[in-house]
């Protein structure tokens, strides 16, 4: 071989071992070389309110001698009495609430404690033992981003309850997604 051969020989592998470096600082450093886009994008919902227009009445009841139910309707406002109970001449009505957010939408609404009514002025309760919804819990509010939630229950009235005028309270949560 001529010196001039290995010198060639040398050039071509000195050349060789460069691309090798190259390729492979490339590979593992990544594609510095390659752009792309990408969108980027924000939504912003608008707050729900939640108002009460209506309290869930159970109405006027005269207590028997043995304990009854005093249910309201979530839907209808409909109310049904058990045991020996007796209705005066206030019906009662569901709670109300209209909830206000963006059009159609997703809401998942849930509840607080079952409420305890307390006689006004003593110490005398009663149990509200469920609070039913005039739909399920997973809906969409309308296209004007409404929605009319109306909230009833049952009432277990003991026997012989004592008379006067009970209050208690309870929560409604709407989550919007």
């Amino acid at each position: 071989m001529t010196s001039q051969t290995i010198f060639y020989q040398r050039e071509w592998r000195a050349l060789f071992a460069a691309i090798i470096v190259a390729t492979l600082s490339l590979t593992l450093s990544g594609k510095a070389w390659a752009q792309d886009t990408a969108d980027s994008s924000a939504v912003v919902l608008q707050p729900l309110e939640l108002v009460n227009t209506t309290d869930l009445e159970f109405g006027s009841i005269i207590a028997g001698d043995t304990a009854g139910t005093v249910t309201i309707n979530a839907a209808d406002d409909g109310r049904t009495l058990s045991g020996s109970l007796v209705g005066g001449s206030q019906n009662g009505a569901a709670a109300r609430f209209l909830t206000f957010g963006g059009p159609l939408q997703f809401i998942f609404v849930t509840r607080g404690p079952l409420p305890v009514l307390t006689r006004d002025g003593g110490s005398e309760t009663m149990n509200v033992s469920a609070l039913t919804l005039n739909g399920p819990v997973f809906r969409f509010l309308d296209a004007a981003g409404v929605l009319d939630l109306r909230v009833g229950g049952t009432l277990q009235v003991n026997a012989d309850q004592a008379p006067g005028t009970y209050r208690g309270t309870f929560q409604i949560n709407v989550t919007y997604f």
